[in-house]
């Protein structure tokens, strides 16, 4: 292709680009304190949700916000989404199926299992355990050789496949031992009698004390999350947005990071206006990244543009170190991020931290939970 035949490409292809909107998060005014339901209808007034945490990074940052109040010696509680499932079987396959003739080891507990096959057998493991797993598509079962938790595999299945494998019947489980092949693998059964509340899957869950008497609803408060009774009152922060930055993985070249977003997740990060770059940059303060990671800038060798390679782009918005972009033919033709937000350009070759984007998977229908507040 050529250099024009390029820049056409990317000037004039909308309907192949990738729309993303990173997450935000917005606190409510101190004055106000709801309950639960209350929160969430708050939230979803202004068309976000409750907060939802997929890692401790998430924590760090919600927990960040938390402390920032608590200095001006105001007393910062936040409902997070999740919450006690209500009127539902805790034990259920990844399509929406319920299983309602599995035993499980868990009663009423805040702990996550999930069923993985082992030694030709059914076993609860962790939920944030990684391993191999099955998918299927149409009547064929796949075992997939990457380690991941459960809701990374079901994700990767849902993308590339159907969705991790569902076993109903004698035959369907010989033929996922028969592919399994004496591997130890997820399948797509889960045990949970909690649930986020934007209806999204996460293994992430901070250990926390239980309390004798029952307390249905999750909160962070100073460092920690804890339960509590749905009906108190809190204050709010409020999550939108569809798609969130993943941990950035170990070193990896320009191309491999590249690569490795696109595999696992929905491309490298692209940033699209001061908002976004001021999330990334509170994101960079929080896991701490020493020096500059990759994000999908790329630059055209022969006319010297630069453009987001995720969503076929040109740039628009910028933030470049001393405010100039890196032209040709002293530049380096890939983009990086640095620990205090400015970009730069990098030799392509060399090894870095790669910032990736996972969009959510879209729920068309969050029902409030029936809670007795």
């Amino acid at each position: 292709m050529g250099p024009s035949s390029l820049l056409w490409l990317l000037l004039m292809s909308p309907i192949f680009r990738l729309t993303t909107e990173l997450r935000k998060f917005e606190q409510l005014p101190n004055s106000v304190n709801l309950n639960w339901i209350e929160s969430q209808k708050e939230c979803m007034r202004k068309n976000g949700h409750l907060v939802t945490l997929h890692n401790h990074y998430d924590s760090q940052l919600i927990n960040k916000i938390a402390k920032m109040y608590a200095s001006q010696n105001i007393f910062f509680s936040v409902y997070l989404g999740l919450h006690e499932k209500k009127d539902a079987n805790p034990s259920e396959w990844s399509n929406g199926d319920y299983m309602t003739n599995w035993t499980t080891e868990a009663s009423i507990t805040y702990e996550q299992k999930c069923v993985a096959i082992q030694n030709n057998e059914w076993r609860e493991q962790p939920c944030n355990k990684r391993m191999y797993f099955m998918c299927y598509i149409a009547d064929a079962y796949q075992l997939i050789e990457k380690k991941k938790d459960w809701c990374e595999a079901r994700l990767y299945c849902r993308k590339h496949y159907t969705d991790l494998v569902s076993i109903n019947n004698g035959a369907q489980n010989e033929e996922a031992l028969r592919t399994g092949a004496k591997r130890t693998f997820w399948i797509g059964l889960k045990h949970d009698n909690y649930e986020w509340e934007d209806g999204q899957c996460s293994t992430f869950r901070e250990k926390m004390p239980m309390i004798d008497d029952h307390r249905e609803c999750v909160h962070m408060s100073y460092d920690k999350p804890s339960l509590d009774h749905c009906e108190n009152l809190k204050n709010i922060i409020c999550m939108n947005g569809d798609t969130r930055i993943t941990v950035p993985t170990v070193p990896l070249t320009w191309e491999e990071a590249n690569d490795y977003c696109k595999e696992n997740h929905d491309g490298l990060l692209v940033i699209s206006g001061d908002d976004d770059q001021s999330e990334v940059e509170k994101w960079l303060d929080v896991i701490g990244v020493p020096g500059p990671s990759w994000l999908g800038l790329r630059q055209s060798r022969v006319l010297g543009f630069w453009f987001w390679s995720t969503i076929n782009q040109v740039v628009e918005f910028t933030r470049w170190k001393n405010n100039t972009a890196p032209e040709l033919p002293l530049s380096h033709h890939c983009g990086a991020i640095e620990a205090g937000g400015m970009w730069r350009d990098v030799n392509c070759q060399t090894k870095l931290p790669a910032l990736c984007i996972e969009q959510y998977e879209h729920i068309d229908h969050i029902q409030s939970p029936c809670i007795g507040v």
